[in-house]
């Protein structure tokens, strides 16, 4: 069962149909509230009743033959899809029925979709549908998918044919139709016109009442209404016993109630056409067993209705543009706004970053706390962040993933024009084990995480300093144009620390640190900086300041910012981070040196000061880089190596766990040829570099492609692995290969032959682990660059139905 969101933003369900009596039921009911037009599209004659023949025909759906897909909106079907087998066994023909009053809201579309990749899956290579010509709103589905339609006339009709498998085009126009229905079912979260608290209490220290107050007194410029069946009033407002009661429609309800009363007010927000609903309520899956019963029938109902969730268990939600000003959060205050959208799967470490972005002065567009993230997720906010033009910059605090794959897909997206912030929770055992999402955590290994935080170009902070760190100076600074940094300082000692630092995180010393000793150094700072910022060899700076003798820190302060102005007044704009060593009682976080005229962030030690510097290098590195592509390869036969593969499968034999299946060495060989590797072949014995390379599932990440550098025993000559595995998930561009080739390959002058014959190979195994779902793992136990193609003695391939 998969929920998909529809054009409009309501949500729904899709799923492959049962073979059961109920199921025939809803399906006569679909047609029998069908237009003569649509029937008659469907059938191509006169429909009064469709006949048993035809309901059977559509209910024997096993997944190969035939498949039937229906998307529900609780107890009734919205629409039917299905494919089945023609003469030609590789080919399928196409048909859907769409519900008149949902027509438009892109559900042929996604059925489509689910069904081509459903059928790829199982092997076939192309769709057939046929269609009338009068039915122009099945023919522009099909022209819409992405796939490069042919067509024909026949009889009539026009036979309208669709290869199958991804294409660049047809991914785009998912994604973007996926993005577009996502930001459009969030709106009523970030930017509701009217927002209901069902559950303000007139207790001043209940939960229920702060969340109230926190609307009101933020200054929300929408509607709020209290609802408690057990009061007048609430701080003063009118309140309502129910939320069927209120005057006018709601865009939000906020639930503060105990977990047991939940599913009452959930049938209320239903019976009500409320458009979103938050619940702040304990009591759920983390609980337990029963707590997971009762969230998912919560979740049932309102995916019935076609209403999107945010929580339960979570602390709520925040926007501060100024037209709007809605705190529906336990946050006491609303922070400052600015540019930067806060999402966190823990709602009190949630309010805790807010609290902190606003003492260090770093503004927020929306924040939201997800909870257990029963139907909203990281995913989601991201793609409603993605085109918000109030927000720049985004960060996330996150225990665990749901979908990576589509979370690496969202970022690669969003991270070329807007940085992407994280930090991961529950990377420990330990911390695993105290996480509330501690079985979604517990299956991320940190090899897979941190490949998808480096290939789609996430910056990972590792605490939350570094997250403030990174962001205060992301929020402020422009991006560096390279590595190379000056350090301005009065301090020697600062100075060698500093250096060390730069060198630790792979920066350059521009030049020599310029020292400007303890005499008048403000004046020093202001003619100095200047200077060092039109140097063409310098891209940031970093000024060091320690208080001595009668030296004064804000005149210091108004000299740096004053020097960093006065440059750029002449095109030398710059990142110019500071590091003003504390003194006395000041707290040891970040700070700016001015919050008005030009904001310079100020870290307390100079260590802290070039690692957030050396993040932001890092990610102007990779905002500079070409995005790369998924190249042809010469000789890579895919769908011979595919054939090959669903050849073994159809021959009975011996499974192991997973039901995999070990091939035989000439049928591994023979599917490795066929893309283009050569293995299975002697190689001639040499002291040269030899790699282990594999290819394994992750049952969150999908198919993981690890290379290990080898080494021979001293004592027997037996190859064993050096270090930990370098991991990519694929599909690999082109240039993630390059620099997985060169990450292989390690310092020092590169083999230009062996790195281009290695990404060679990653590309090759990449394609193969992509394009082929029925092969489960590939094992090169010793690889060489042998140009021009990588060579391995010797291969082993598992396949199992994909």
């Amino acid at each position: 069962m998969a929920r998909v969101i529809l054009r409009d933003g309501t949500v729904a369900e899709l799923r492959p149909i049962r073979h059961d009596e109920e199921e025939r039921a809803r399906l006569r009911e679909l047609f029998r509230g069908a237009s003569p037009d649509s029937l008659y599209f469907r059938f191509f004659h006169a429909v009064r009743e469709v006949n048993e023949k035809e309901l059977e025909r559509l209910l024997e759906s096993d997944g190969r033959r035939a498949l039937t897909l229906v998307c529900e909106a609780g107890e009734r079907f919205l629409a039917v899809g299905n494919f089945v087998r023609t003469a030609e066994p590789d080919v399928a023909e196409v048909a859907f029925l769409v519900d008149d009053r949902y027509q438009g809201r892109g559900l042929g579309t996604l059925l489509l979709e689910h069904l081509a990749q459903a059928a790829w899956r199982a092997g076939y290579k192309r769709f057939e549908a046929v269609v009338l010509p009068a039915n122009r709103k099945m023919i522009q589905v099909l022209h819409d998918s992405g796939y490069e339609t042919t067509e024909r006339w026949e009889g009539g009709a026009v036979r309208m044919v669709l290869p199958l498998g991804e294409t660049e085009r047809s991914r785009a126009l998912q994604e973007t139709r996926e993005k577009l229905a996502t930001a459009a079912s969030l709106q009523p979260f970030f930017r509701p016109a009217t927002v209901a608290v069902i559950g303000a209490s007139r207790d001043p220290r209940r939960l229920g009442h702060l969340l109230f107050r926190h609307l009101v007194e933020g200054g929300f410029q929408g509607v709020v209404y209290p609802v408690n069946p057990a009061a007048r009033s609430v701080a003063a407002v009118r309140a309502y016993p129910s939320v069927r009661e209120l005057p006018e429609p709601v865009d939000l309800a906020v639930v503060v109630v105990p977990a047991r009363e939940v599913l009452q007010v959930v049938d209320d927000c239903i019976e009500a056409r409320v458009r979103a609903v938050l619940i702040t309520s304990a009591g759920f899956a983390e609980t337990g067993p029963e707590g997971e019963a009762l969230q998912q029938e919560v979740v049932r109902r309102l995916r019935a209705a076609g209403i999107r969730l945010v929580g339960p268990n979570c602390l709520g939600i925040i926007n501060t543009a100024g037209e709007l000003r809605l705190n529906a959060s336990f946050a006491p205050r609303l922070p400052a706004p600015g540019r930067l959208g806060v999402a966190s799967q823990s709602g009190a470490l949630g309010i805790a970053i807010l609290d902190v972005l606003s003492r260090i002065g770093v503004g927020v567009s929306s924040f939201v706390s997800m909870g257990n993230k029963a139907d909203v997720s990281g995913n989601d906010c991201l793609q409603y962040w993605e085109d918000d033009p109030e927000t720049e910059m985004i960060a996330l605090y996150l225990e665990s993933f749901g979908n990576p794959r589509k979370f690496s897909r969202i970022c690669r997206r969003i991270t070329p024009r807007k940085p992407v912030l994280v930090v991961r929770g529950a990377r420990t055992p330990a911390g695993v084990e105290v996480s509330e999402a501690r079985q979604a955590a517990g299956q991320a290994r940190e090899v897979a995480v941190e490949a998808l935080f480096r290939q789609a170009g996430i910056i990972r902070a590792d605490t939350l300093e570094e997250l403030f760190d990174v962001a205060a100076l992301l929020e402020s600074e422009p991006l560096p144009g390279g590595e190379r940094v000056a350090v301005v300082t009065n301090t020697a000692g600062g100075a060698v620390i500093t250096v060390d630092a730069l060198r630790a995180e792979g920066l350059v010393l521009a030049r020599p640190p310029l020292d400007l000793g303890f005499e008048a150094l403000a004046e020093g700072y202001r003619r100095a900086l200047p200077e060092v910022l039109r140097d063409p060899g310098v891209d940031a700076v970093v000024v060091l300041f320690v208080p001595a003798g009668l030296s004064d820190e804000a005149a210091v302060a108004r000299a740096v910012i004053e020097g960093v102005r006065g440059a750029e007044a002449e095109g030398a704009r710059k990142p110019v981070v500071a590091n003003f060593l504390p003194t006395g009682e000041r707290a040891y976080s970040v700070r700016f040196l001015d919050q008005e005229a030009r904001r310079l962030p100020a870290y307390p030690f100079p260590e802290r000061t070039v690692r957030a510097l050396a993040r932001a290098v890092r990610y102007a590195a990779f905002r500079r880089r070409p995005r790369g592509r998924i190249p042809d390869l010469e000789g890579a036969d895919v769908a011979r190596a595919r054939e090959l593969a669903r050849a073994a499968l159809d021959r009975p034999g011996p499974a192991e766990g997973g039901g995999e299946r070990w091939l035989p060495a000439e049928e591994a060989e023979a599917i490795v040829a066929a893309v283009g590797l050569a293995a299975g072949q002697p190689v001639a014995p040499g002291a040269g570099l030899r790699l282990a390379v594999t290819v394994e599932p992750d049952p969150l990440f999908g198919p993981l492609l690890l290379v290990r550098r080898l080494a021979p025993t001293a004592w027997a000559g037996e190859l064993v692995p050096l270090g930990e595995p370098l991991a990519r998930i694929t599909p690999l561009t082109d240039l993630e290969a390059t620099d997985l080739a060169a990450a292989v390959l390690g310092e020092g002058p590169a083999d230009q032959a062996a790195a281009a014959c290695l990404a060679d190979l990653f590309l090759r195994l990449s394609r193969l682990a992509e394009e082929v779902p029925e092969i489960r793992r590939v094992e090169l136990p010793d690889v060489r660059p042998a140009p021009p193609r990588a060579c391995a003695p010797a291969v082993r391939v598992a396949v199992a139905e994909p």
